[in-house]
């Protein structure tokens, strides 16, 4: 066809539609690829799989199939888990990416990568790359977990341990004399970086001297820092048995190879530090390993040591120490068939050790305790027929350590056997008919009920009720009628034989009575006697009267000094939760606001101590000071030589405070036996850590308050300090409290003091001796308040801790006032002599305030419900004594011409601590 125009014009026009209709559908083709397919999967190039590495940041790279806007995304997993991700932006052209992923810790981690392109509205997902597996750790030393030297091992072959790099490796090196080699090895350790490890050579190396060295690689393989430690094989204490017969012991003993050890055995006289050895016997060992098997046969009565000793070439010397008690032999052996049958067998022992009847075999037939009187009996039903018994006895309760002989094991041994005793056993004979023996009614007991001489009966009476003729368990019960009340019970004991005291009713209305007392012995009925009996009311004359007819007043239950009130402990000792001797031995301030007369008493007391105490102390002071250089020469000595012995335990302790706790507890055991049942039982235990408590308030803690107001109000320099010789006065005032049977009694606890340190004046000196005295006597009050609002707040029965806190009370008071107290008299040797030389009327009115509160609190003048005029008579009588006898002696020296200077310008006064009242 010709080209003409409009065939060009043609030709155009289908041109441009075709280019048209291509466009469009290469526009379509590539919207539905874009709309339908996510990228392909990326791959990671590095790491590559297996890597490792001590760095936690972590450089990863790759490549992607497609050429898109894209995001990649690694992900870092643990345990399925992802920990971490970092992510790299791809543009249209690009096919490589790069990130750097940081992993948390240690540990094994897996890689994978993922990628979308951002021009996917669903942003979907590629599928997901290959998975790498990268292992990071970290470069620890190697560290053995032992110290530098020093440690010990008791087997060759010891499990180690330590730290080391995570995920890397340790190897341990052994070095022992001519052995050793790689002792263990870790790999891998684990990502914590602790390891453990047993040997994984066999031994060429023994006891001795012997050095690990632990060297450590990363994950990588590079060395870290390596660690080294010297210690010692020693062999460890050999094992021993004790087989214990007749008079006789086998010993056996293991020992461990490559050592020797030897039993040694000692006769033993026990003796504490004085224990004498005598060696007797000798087994050695013998084999690989080393053993040893000796049987002592024949042993004395008396005390056996059987001594083991093992060493390695004369070194690493372990023992063992064991004893054995080795008994006498019964005597007086003896059986007798009874009608049963059985036989009973006898002897004569040793009190509390084991009676062993056998019959020659291995298994005893019976056994008793050896009662306390040596004689001991049990019975045993052997077969019928004849045959031999022996007997033996055995140690009870051995223990080297009570005899202050250190041991690792004691053992109560055998003694050897009796001779040979033949019993008879017959053959059981033919039963015979039990007569019928018609059954008899229980009768009443006739018995007769004395102590009672028909006179009227006064309320508060005390009658001493006895009967004897009883059969033995009998319980007796004594009444006063016509409304039953009981005064009291007895149990008749193997004498058949009672006696009880019990006191009429204080409240018992006067008129007709009967005084009925009813015997039921075992199995047995109720047997009363009756007695008719008038009450009448107690003359007022009688109080008067008592006090001129007894030397000392009969104590209440809340005082308690031997009544068998509280203080006399006749309640369960092993309960300890039973009243101890100071146990409510103070009256409360309930009690003096009921009773004004109390206060007044005490004030008549505090003054009478003033006037029979304290001057004829005084007078007795300046005398035996003018004729024998002052009573405290004597006394000094002994403070000079117990003070030595004080400040010996205090270099030794390296501290005075365990000295002054020593001492606390030293006077508080002292105190502790102002109770007549003081010992080894809960009650007494408390009673002593009450007694400590108080004197700890009122020694150390009131010296420390009293010695800061002196430095803060006249810029005195004190010192806590320690007066042992003190203790002399606690074992005079518990003696005179006993012989008194006064409770709490005279506790006094002048132990620990404060000393001036400044040089001062004496009016300085006397300010600080009465600022003491208060601070004991406040301290002392306020226990006293303090006891007080316990007893009004408690109810029911009090249990242990209540008593402790109750008890502790009470001693603070009780000590608190008698130290204070005694400190004030005007001896040469006490503080107070310092204020009664200062200033008299600052003494005696320090005295008097002091010795009303002691009276008032301590003297059980209001320790019962009213107030007894005996008590207030038996204690003026106490002081006219002391009065008498100080007056008497100062009369003698003082008439007899035996004079010298006086006590104050003689030259020699002895420099005493000035606060005595805050010890």
């Amino acid at each position: 066809m010709p080209n003409t125009p409009a065939r060009r014009r043609l030709l155009g026009r289908l041109s441009a539609a075709g280019l048209a209709a291509a466009l469009v559908a290469a526009s379509a083709v590539a919207g539905v690829s874009a709309a339908n397919a996510a990228p392909g999967a990326p791959t990671i190039d590095t790491p590559v799989n297996g890597f490792r590495t001590v760095a936690t940041t972590i450089s990863v790279s790759g490549s992607v199939p497609d050429s898109l806007d894209q995001v990649v995304t690694v992900t870092a997993r643990q345990g399925g888990v992802a920990v971490e991700t970092c992510t790299a932006a791809l543009a249209y052209f690009d096919t490589g990416y790069s990130c750097d992923l940081t992993v948390p810790s240690v540990g094994q981690y897996e890689l994978t990568a993922t990628s979308y392109d951002t021009a996917d509205p669903a942003l979907e997902q590629s599928p997901v790359s290959n998975a790498v597996t990268v292992l990071v750790g970290n470069t620890a030393p190697a560290l053995l977990g032992y110290s530098e030297s020093g440690t010990v091992w008791t087997t060759t072959t010891p499990t180690l341990s330590g730290t080391g790099p995570a995920l890397g490796s340790v190897s341990v090196e052994l070095i022992a004399g001519e052995g050793g080699g790689t002792y263990c090895t870790v790999d891998p350790i684990p990502a914590s970086g602790s390891w453990t490890c047993t040997p994984t050579i066999t031994p060429n190396w023994t006891w001795g001297e012997v050095e690990f060295r632990a060297y450590g690689y990363d994950v990588t393989g590079a060395s870290t820092v390596d660690d080294q430690i010297i210690g010692d094989f020693v062999p460890p204490v050999p094992t021993t048995a004790i087989s214990l017969g007749p008079a006789s012991v086998t010993f056996s003993a293991q020992g461990v190879e490559d050592t020797f050890f030897i039993m040694r055995v000692y006769e033993v006289v026990l003796a504490g530090e004085g224990s004498s050895f005598t060696q007797t016997d000798t087994c050695f060992s013998n084999g690989a390993p080393p053993t040893i098997s000796c049987t002592l046969t024949g042993l004395a009565p008396g005390v056996w040591n059987l001594y083991t000793s093992q060493d390695f070439n004369e070194t690493y010397f372990t023992t063992v120490n064991e004893f054995v008690r080795i008994p006498v032999a019964p005597t007086s052996f003896a059986g007798v068939v009874l009608d049963d049958r059985s036989v009973r067998f006898s002897g004569q022992g040793t009190p509390g050790f084991r009676a062993i009847v056998s019959d020659g075999t291995p298994n005893a037939v019976c056994s008793a305790i050896v009662a306390s009187n040596g004689r001991w009996q049990c019975t045993a039903t052997p077969a019928t027929g004849t045959a031999n018994y022996r007997s033996m006895q055995q140690s009870v309760g051995f223990d080297s350590n009570d005899f202050e002989v250190g041991s690792d094991r004691s053992f109560d041994g055998f003694s050897a056997l009796t001779a040979p005793l033949s019993v008879t056993v017959p053959p059981p004979s033919s039963p015979r008919p039990a007569p019928q023996v018609p059954a008899v009614a229980p009768v009443p007991l006739p018995w007769v009920l004395e102590g009672y001489d028909g006179s009227p009966l006064t309320p508060g009476q005390q009658l001493t009720l006895t009967a004897s003729g009883l059969p033995d368990g009998t319980e007796v019960v004594v009444e006063i009628r016509s409304t039953p009340r009981v005064l009291g019970t007895a149990s008749v004991g193997d004498s058949g034989s009672f006696s009880l005291d019990v006191v009429v009713p204080t409240d018992l209305e006067p008129g007709q009575h009967t005084l009925v007392a009813i015997a039921t012995p075992p199995g047995g009925v109720a047997s009363p006697v009756s007695i008719p009996v008038v009450v009448v009311a107690a003359p007022e004359a009688d109080l008067v009267k008592e006090t001129v007819d007894s030397i000392a007043p009969e104590k209440s239950d809340a005082a308690g000094a031997g009544s068998g009130g509280s203080a006399g402990g006749a309640g369960d000792r092993s309960n300890p939760a039973a009243p101890s001797a100071i146990t409510d031995s103070i009256p409360t301030l309930q009690r003096i606001f009921s009773d004004p007369w109390v206060a007044l008493a005490s004030g008549g007391l505090a003054l009478a101590i003033l006037l029979l105490v304290a001057f004829p102390a005084e007078l007795l002071n300046s005398t035996l000071s003018s004729n024998t250089s002052r009573l405290g020469r004597w006394f000094v000595a002994i403070e000079r030589k117990t003070e030595q012995v004080t400040e010996w335990f205090t270099r030794v302790s390296r501290t005075r405070a365990l000295a002054a706790a020593v001492l606390v507890a030293l006077t508080a055991v002292i105190f502790g036996f102002v109770d007549p049942q003081y010992g080894f039982d809960p009650v007494s235990l408390r009673m002593t850590v009450s007694l400590a408590i108080g004197l700890f308030l009122i020694t150390y803690v009131a010296a420390w308050i009293s010695g800061s107001i002196a430095r803060r109000a006249w810029g005195v320099t004190t010192q806590i300090s320690l007066q042992p010789v003190a203790l002399l006065f606690a074992v005079v005032g518990v003696v005179v409290a006993r012989l008194l049977e006064f409770s709490p009694g005279f506790l006094i606890g002048l132990v620990i003091g404060l000393d001036l340190l400044s040089r001062v004046d004496a009016a300085v000196r006397a300010r600080v001796v009465v600022l003491s005295t208060a601070v004991v006597a406040s301290i002392a009050v306020v226990a006293w308040f303090a006891f007080s609002a316990l007893v009004a707040a408690s109810s029911g029965t009090p249990g242990w801790v209540e008593l402790l806190i109750s008890d502790a009370l009470v001693a603070t008071t009780a000590e608190g006032l008698t130290a204070a107290l005694a400190s004030l008299l005007p001896l040469g040797f006490l503080a107070g002599h310092e204020v009664f030389r200062h200033s008299k009327p600052l003494w005696a009115g320090t005295f008097i305030a002091v010795g009303a509160l002691f009276a008032l609190i301590v003297l059980p003048t209001a320790a019962g419900e009213t107030t007894d005029v005996a008590d207030i008579g038996f204690w003026m009588l106490v002081m006219v004594i002391f009065a008498v006898v100080t007056l008497s002696l100062w009369a003698v020296l003082q008439f007899t011409g035996r004079r010298g200077g006086d006590d104050e310008g003689s030259g020699s006064t002895v420099e005493q601590p000035v606060a005595g009242a805050a010890r």
